[in-house]
């Protein structure tokens, strides 16, 4: 009986440890896609002066919550790449 009860203990704690990582892991997941939002924001209003802009994305793995890689797709076809990174952005013109 003692036994059992050890045992169910066990699993509960290994239970309750794997929910809260779980919950840390989504909340680290919400809070960078959070930021991403904001520094997505701040590269659109940047590149707008240059024109229109019809997509702009994300290469995910290799940003993070300081850093922003991605690239920028004109209704008139330029296509920049660009690093967001310490409130500022370097970009480049990719030649297609």
């Amino acid at each position: 009986m003692k036994t059992k009860n050890i045992i169910k203990t066990g699993l509960a704690l290994v239970g309750l440890g794997a929910l809260a990582f779980g919950a840390k892991k989504v909340a680290d997941e919400h809070k960078l896609m959070k930021m991403q939002e904001e520094l997505t924001a701040i590269v659109r209003d940047y590149f707008s002066d240059m024109g229109e802009i019809a997509t702009i994305y994300v290469q995910v793995y290799e940003s993070s919550l300081e850093r922003l890689v991605g690239g920028v797709i004109f209704e008139d076809d330029r296509h920049y790449t660009f690093v967001y990174e310490d409130e500022d952005i370097i970009y480049e013109e990719e030649v297609l």
